[in-house]
């Protein structure tokens, strides 16, 4: 007798009838009337009697029933302990991209998560700074950001492949007065309106601060985390934007603009992998990330 057929037993025993209990169980009845006579057989002993259209219990009958049912009911409860015990401890890593890596490393990312299905991979996608802030706050587990590091209590590690930095660049329209030159430096856009990433990127941020050196702050008219609104914006409002050169490949759709090399800042902006230096509460995952990334 295995806790199969005592589970058989106890439907059909609180049933009364083969039926019902063969629909509780989504077996079908033949199964059912098997499985109670192979019990029989093997307890050497009659289980029901059938009586006025139903089934009633011998006395060995009530006393499998009285002793066996509290079995199933914990069997029951363990098997539903264990699949919640494995819901819990299933693992999760919340990744922060920008923009730029998140189509720079869109690969390697999808590539790990093909090779570990049991890990619930959620995806944030935000400005190098902001992905920062969040790691403090342990809201997301590594991201793939640029430098420069404003928060202490995070490393990021350069990534050491081909998408480690990205180049900053001037873009205008192809009618704007700038257009023609093959390189500029942020005193070229005075005369300029300028729309800019948010603080949240680390171009948002150098924006920013080279526009109050210069004393052009009120020159800065529209403000967005979304670098195609930036650049639809251009025409229309007859303003220039500062934006990772890497992204050039991925406005082929936004024909009047031109892209030219800012040489008055560094002119490569390094990314990294940034993570929590007390990541030990998920550290063996957050390695296995870094890895997957570095090394494909």
């Amino acid at each position: 007798m295995d806790i199969r057929q005592l589970s058989y037993f106890v439907a059909i025993a609180k049933t009364q009838n083969y039926s019902h209990a063969a629909k509780s169980l989504f077996v079908s009845q033949p199964a059912l009337k098997q499985s109670i006579s192979k019990m029989e057989d093997e307890l050497n002993t009659q289980l029901f009697i059938y009586h006025n259209h139903r089934l009633h219990l011998t006395e060995i009958g009530k006393m499998l029933l009285e002793r066996g049912e509290p079995l199933v009911q914990e069997f029951n409860q363990l098997v539903i302990d264990i699949q919640n015990k494995s819901k819990q401890e299933k693992q999760s890593l919340t990744i922060g991209v920008t923009f730029l890596t998140m189509l720079q490393f869109i690969d390697q990312i999808s590539r790990f998560i093909r090779k570990n299905p049991s890990v619930d991979v959620r995806i944030v996608q935000e400005g190098s700074m902001k992905l920062q802030h969040l790691l403090v706050q342990e809201k997301i587990d590594i991201g793939i950001l640029s430098f420069p590091q404003v928060e202490q209590n995070i490393i990021i590690d350069p990534i050491g492949i081909n998408h480690s930095s990205y180049g900053a660049c001037l873009v205008v329209t192809k009618d704007h007065p700038l257009a023609s030159q093959k390189s500029a430096t942020f005193k070229d856009i005075k005369d300029s309106n300028i729309v800019s990433l948010s603080e949240n990127f680390a171009l948002g941020e150098l924006t920013k601060k080279r526009c109050r050196e210069l004393g052009i702050s009120n020159q800065i008219i529209l403000i967005h985390d979304d670098f195609e609104i930036l650049l639809h914006s251009l025409n229309k409002l007859n303003a220039v934007t500062i934006l990772p050169k890497e992204l050039e490949e991925f406005s082929c759709s936004i024909n009047n603009i031109v892209w030219i090399p800012i040489q008055d800042v560094q002119s490569q902006h390094k990314q990294g992998l940034a993570y929590c230096k007390n990541m030990a509460y998920n550290s063996l995952l957050v390695n296995q990330f870094i890895e997957a990334i570095k090394h494909q």
